[in-house]
């Protein structure tokens, strides 16, 4: 019981939270100075430095106060907030190599592959999850067990807030 508490506070809480927080920055279109394109060509448009550099800080953060308040769940809650600076840095660079296949694909940002459009939502979906899941079997002490159990929970997890985002109009498409 308690690794399902340490899990719904040092991961999920910080990831849907930097998420959400982040998705309102893009929308809203703050941090304009850091909002280019990492590589046009390679990721397109929407791939750009403000979400390498503030998902990762604002996951950091939620973690660090979870932490604070209701840990520590690891090592220390400065280590805390490494797994969340981590996971933040894991999803976003986890979407590069799917973005990077799909502008290959000419698949244009945003748009979906008619032929193979459940493929391509699965993927859009799970590449972040599989790059944080990855990071946090690295840095902590959960088993892979474990971690296979979180992507099938944070795959709904994902899914149910993308759609929650589409519906009040924070994203335009899930």
């Amino acid at each position: 019981m308690r690794d399902f508490y340490i899990h719904i506070h040092l991961f999920f809480i910080p990831l849907v939270l930097g998420n959400v927080l982040h998705m309102i920055i893009v929308k809203r279109n703050w941090c304009k100075s850091v909002a280019f394109p990492i590589s046009r060509k390679m990721f397109g448009e929407t791939k750009t430095y403000r979400g390498v550099i503030v998902l990762p800080m604002l996951t950091g953060v939620f973690a660090l106060l979870s932490s604070y308040c209701f840990g520590p769940f690891t090592i220390s809650v400065a280590y805390d907030a490494f797994v969340g600076f981590g996971l933040g840095l894991a999803y976003i660079l986890a979407e590069l190599p799917n973005s990077f296949i799909k502008r290959r694909l000419g698949i244009a940002t945003g748009a979906q592959s008619k032929k193979y459009k459940y493929v391509q939502y699965f993927t859009d979906k799970a590449d972040s999850l599989i790059g944080v899941l990855t990071f946090y079997f690295l840095a902590t002490n959960f088993s892979f067990k474990t971690i296979l159990v979180l992507f099938f929970v944070g795959l709904v997890i994902h899914v149910s807030i993308s759609q929650l985002l589409v519906v009040i109009k924070i994203k335009k498409k899930f």
